[in-house]
């Protein structure tokens, strides 16, 4: 296992598997992972480290924000 900062846990909160993962669903279901990891995890990450706690409202906020880019 290799040491050192995880650029995708910074970027994202989650951590390299998960998004392995996550990337493949994408693929799977015709989801464009960059556009998930831009538009949905990226502002959910911020949102969570400003606030800690990211509350229903403003998770449908990014959503819905995230939904007119495509």
């Amino acid at each position: 296992m290799s040491k050192g900062l995880d650029s995708i846990f910074l970027h994202y909160g989650v951590r390299k598997e998960d998004m392995a993962l996550i990337e493949q669903s994408c693929r799977d279901n015709d989801i464009d992972e960059n556009w998930l990891k831009e538009h949905i995890l990226k502002p959910y990450n911020e949102e969570r480290n400003n606030q800690n706690v990211v509350e229903e409202k403003k998770l449908m906020k990014i959503l819905k924000k995230a939904i007119k880019n495509i």
